[in-house]
């Protein structure tokens, strides 16, 4: 067996000591950069959910317009993408928060009464719907994103907006 001197032993618990703080010291340079990249990951995730959602809903209120045989009822519209929304998982959403400020609902120039509704395969309108949402930040620096993210009173938030544009069909 190998003894080692005192002098030895003394060296060895010293580079151990030393070996310790350059972990702490590497490791305090290089947690907040870590921790940054998980952040922004998981806020990219909550924002790519949230689009995902947004769209789905747009699409299903859209669906949903096609088929009820009137082109003045906008606020019918903003009430049912209230309710689909409220029915989703779409993040950032609190109950009957949408109105026309952040719904648009238009029909196309040939569907400006209930009269003018198709009646058969060889007429045709559209409706458009887009649909501009908040979805709030939890990490800092995230809404600084160009053109997305901003901060006010409420809180930050990165805007998401979608659309959607259907063919009214005749009534059955």
């Amino acid at each position: 067996m190998l003894l080692m001197s005192r002098r030895g032993a003394q060296d060895h618990a010293r580079r151990r000591r030393r070996s310790r703080g350059q972990s702490l010291a590497e490791f305090a340079l290089v947690a907040p950069v870590v921790v940054a990249i998980l952040a922004a990951i998981i806020q990219f995730g909550i924002v790519f959910w949230a689009q995902n959602t947004l769209t789905q809903v747009v699409r299903d209120t859209g669906r949903w317009e096609a088929t009820q045989g009137s082109c003045t009822n906008s606020a019918a519209v903003i009430s049912q993408a209230n309710s689909i929304a409220g029915t989703s998982s779409l993040f950032g959403y609190t109950p009957s928060s949408w109105t026309s400020s952040n719904v648009t609902v238009t029909f196309s120039a040939n569907c400006t009464s209930d009269t003018t509704y198709p009646v058969d395969n060889s007429q045709f309108s559209w409706v458009n719907i887009a649909v501009t949402h908040r979805v709030p930040t939890f990490f800092p620096g995230m809404q600084f994103l160009p053109q997305l993210g901003t901060c006010d009173p409420t809180g930050c938030y990165i805007t998401l907006s979608t659309s959607a544009q259907y063919r009214l069909e005749p009534k059955p």
